[in-house]
């Protein structure tokens, strides 16, 4: 751009530039509006928040902890909704019938439903790799818990034992009993699987009485039980410590595998790290998803809010949506034919 006296001559390379500027500012304006839009949307409306845990458990603490800020952010008010049962099926069914006017939001397990859809589970009325992500709230390892009067003090105790150890679970593949059919399978463990239960609280007192061993359940709730109730952590179902259980060895330092069970575990670990995920129902408008993912993406950010996730014994892991699009797109095709036959028949047959 060349001064020439009074008058300005732009050349098109000049111009071209002058253009994306305005362009750009036009299209932030336009954002801004619609995200503005959407906001004046929420004012005073009722947003249900649907998770697939109990009332007391992990699940339901983030529900509430996340809900409650984003109602107040937006003017809204909160109708917290517990669906347990079915290894979250139930919630999740919810979610896809929901009204797509973006005030159903839902709190679901990743792994649980991507294992699900994975295996062929009855009542899968979902694609997720077309559902609307918001965000990943948390990412979890996944423990081997044992209740305080089962017997055993080792893994390898577990795996030595001659009378098959039993592991309880609210559905074949709800996110933990299907971790427990493959560790079995890669370890040689004598296993007997326990469904049915409907929520964690079940499950605890299960183990509390004795009736059963124990569970493969994440860090973060494992945590939550807390030391006083006799519960142990034997091992860590990933390639890394908990920082939960810092002392607690990883499968692959405790046990020696060969490579197809390795393989396995590490698919199932990556298959855990997809961990707590946010969704809002398929087919809602494009400025509230916008809208949505902002503010959770602020509050995930917010010291108080971290602060106050940690006194509950939880933490965040947080990744946009459009991250966690990428992440199931990967372990949903990271078994061939082969490898996926295998861990649906070790899954859905083996331990039952």
């Amino acid at each position: 751009m060349r001064k020439t006296g009074t008058i300005f001559s732009c050349d098109a390379s000049a111009l071209r530039r002058l253009w994306v500027l305005v362009a750009s500012g036009m299209l932030w304006a336009g954002a801004a509006c619609a995200q503005e839009s959407a906001r004046q949307f929420y004012q005073g409306k009722q947003i249900r928040f649907t998770t697939m845990g109990t009332p007391g458990g992990g699940y339901d603490a983030y529900m509430r902890t996340l809900g409650g800020h984003l109602a107040r952010r937006l003017g809204a008010k909160l109708i917290p909704i517990n669906e347990s049962g079915a290894g979250g099926l139930i919630a999740m069914s919810r979610a896809q019938i929901a009204p797509p006017d973006g005030l159903s939001i839902a709190l679901m397990g990743g792994e649980a439903v991507a294992a699900a859809q994975l295996f062929g589970e009855p009542g899968v009325n979902f694609d997720v790799t077309k559902q609307v992500w918001l965000a990943r709230v948390s990412a979890e390892s996944k423990v081997v818990l044992i209740g305080p009067k089962s017997p055993y003090a080792t893994l390898a105790d577990m795996i030595k034992s001659e009378r098959p150890i039993i592991w309880a679970g609210s559905g074949k593949t709800d996110g933990n009993t299907d971790f427990s059919a493959l560790l079995a399978a890669a370890t040689g463990m004598k296993t007997r699987l326990v469904i049915g239960y409907k929520g964690t609280g079940g499950m605890l007192l299960a183990m509390e009485n004795g009736e059963v061993d124990g569970r493969v359940v994440s860090d973060e709730s494992a945590a939550l039980v807390g030391p006083s109730s006799g519960m142990r952590v034997m091992a860590i179902l990933a390639r890394k410590r908990s920082a939960q259980f810092p002392n607690a060895p990883t499968i692959f330092e405790a046990v020696k595998l060969d490579a197809n069970s390795e393989y396995m575990l590490d698919w199932r670990a990556d298959l855990a790290s997809l961990g707590r995920l946010l969704l809002v129902t398929p087919g809602t408008p494009q400025d509230r998803i916008d809208l949505l993912r902002s503010e959770f993406a602020d509050i995930l950010a917010d010291p108080a809010v971290l602060a106050e996730v940690k006194k509950l014994g939880l933490s965040v892991s947080y990744a946009p949506g459009e991250a966690v699009q990428g992440m199931i797109a990967k372990v949903m095709t990271a078994l061939d034919a082969k490898g996926l036959a295998e861990v649906k028949d070790i899954t859905l047959n083996r331990y039952y």
